[in-house]
């Protein structure tokens, strides 16, 4: 209890959150290395599980390339890419990256198949091309549980992004790998504590955003 006390007191001493190795530093590598891995899941995923949903085709192949994705540990990849690339963040970027895929790749899926069959009816009596009805009519309406797989890939993203501290990169892991070769838990806990308070933070931003990105007559769905 002591040792959790005490890294509560290191996350908010304010000498502790500036300067070279400060956490404001390894905070902001935390979030740029989540955005930039949970940007390229999406920036893949979002197209692939429009393709699937809206043409049927893949699907077998999808679910089960994403239960692989899934099953690959991250700090395995990690380190396969390290042994070819030591001291380059892209390894981190890949793993973090096939981390992600499944929840977006597999929500999109299953919001282009929550669409009323006579939604895309309409679509199509009212002229609209695939791409069209994809782009007005599918899109849209997949949005909640859309961005419900992204939020949970961000959020998956953030939790292990800790391994780059490990490879001798930035981010809040550094802190984490530091603190327990030197025996210093509070630094540990402090570390810990702040990416739970991240994940939180981002979780409650996807809220504020699906609010206002998501039709109200949609967010049942998400």
């Amino acid at each position: 209890m002591s040792d959790f006390v005490d890294g509560v007191r290191w996350l908010f001493q304010p000498d502790n959150w500036w300067g070279s190795n400060g956490i404001a530093i390894r905070l902001g590598e935390h979030l740029w290395y989540s955005l930039l891995a949970t940007a390229l899941a999406a920036a893949i995923g979002i197209p692939i599980g429009l393709f699937v949903g809206h043409t049927g085709r893949g699907r077998w192949l999808t679910a089960n390339t994403a239960n692989v994705l899934r099953a690959v540990p991250t700090l395995g990849v990690v380190t396969l890419l390290f042994v070819w690339r030591p001291l380059s963040l892209w390894p981190v970027l890949v793993a973090l990256t096939v981390l992600a895929l499944p929840a977006v790749v597999l929500n999109t899926v299953a919001g282009v198949d929550s669409i009323e069959p006579s939604t895309r009816v309409a679509a199509r009596a009212m002229g609209f091309a695939p791409g069209q009805e994809v782009w007005h009519v599918e899109l849209p309406c997949s949005l909640p549980l859309l961005l419900a797989g992204v939020r949970s890939a961000a959020n998956q993203v953030i939790a292990t992004a800790t391994v780059a501290g490990f490879f001798g990169l930035g981010g809040l892991g550094r802190f984490l790998f530091t603190g327990y070769g030197t025996q210093q838990y509070d630094v540990v806990w402090g570390a810990a504590l702040a990416v739970i308070g991240l994940v939180l933070v981002v979780e409650v931003a996807f809220a504020v955003a699906q609010r206002s990105i998501v039709s109200p007559g949609l967010r049942s769905n998400a």
